[in-house]
């Protein structure tokens, strides 16, 4: 009985961790996709590279307070979904159904993140020089490569969904509709990417492309609000009851 009773134990204490595991990357990722939203929201409407340079540079400058917290944000949203990926990693034991597929998407992940974050320090240097008066073309030059970046990280992107949505369904923290918006999400970023032209609302900084990345946020939402649902039932992994006998009688612990 002691064996077993230990064992009862030990899986007590690493489903009370996984909770806490679950309550933090709700957090984060909730945190995460706000900032991210407010980010893309604080973007100028008319600072569009197929404007000019001058016309670009005097748009920034004259939202230069709102172009900064915007990027800001944007690292931040970056850095906080980053987590909440490693959350879901985390929850899945080494070996278990989903756990190399998690793995997968928690590096397209990075990858992705990593470029966000190199966009939008881009972003902010090409603000910084239409701020300090550097010059039209180097102003232009980083604002361009916040949308380059924000154009090379797609395919990471999709790597990190399919992955993602595949290791949670394996795992079984994601329940079906929400693996559905994972897969529409999926299928936006390859249809935009396939569909990107150089000016209007195909390019790079144009209102598709611009509100494509809001699936994946949808999609994150998702995962956040049922994931305390999906992982309260048992570890994944493994068995959902493990039968403690004494004696003549036993009894299910989760």
């Amino acid at each position: 009985m002691g064996p077993y009773l230990g064992t009862a134990a030990q899986d007590s204490d690493r489903l009370a961790a996984d909770r806490a595991w679950v309550r933090w990357g709700r957090a984060a990722a909730v945190t995460g996709m706000l900032a991210w939203v407010i980010a893309v929201a604080l973007i100028p409407p008319d600072a569009k590279l197929d404007q000019g340079d001058q016309q670009l540079v005097q748009v920034l400058r004259a939202h230069t307070g709102q172009g900064y917290a915007a990027g800001l944000l944007a690292v931040l949203g970056a850095v906080l979904l980053a987590a909440f990926v490693a959350v879901l990693t985390r929850l899945v034991p080494e070996g278990s159904p989903g756990w190399d597929l998690l793995r997968v998407s928690l590096a397209g992940c990075l990858i992705t993140q990593a470029m966000v974050a190199i966009g939008a320090s881009s972003g902010l240097a090409g603000l910084h020089a239409a701020a300090g008066n550097a010059g039209a073309g180097l102003a232009a030059l980083g604002w361009r490569g916040l949308w380059l970046t924000f154009l090379a990280s797609g395919v990471p992107t999709i790597v990190f969904t399919v992955t993602g949505v595949l290791g949670l369904r394996q795992a079984g923290l994601s329940p079906p509709w929400v693996s559905a918006v994972g897969w529409l999400s999926a299928a936006a970023h390859v249809l935009v990417l396939a569909a990107l032209g150089q000016r209007g609302a195909f390019a790079p900084d144009g209102i598709i492309a611009g509100l494509v990345p809001l699936t994946t946020v949808i999609w994150i939402l998702a995962l956040a609000a049922t994931l305390p649902t999906i992982a309260s039932g048992s570890r994944p992994g493994r068995l959902r009851n493990r039968w403690v006998t004494t004696g003549a009688e036993g009894h299910a612990v989760r």
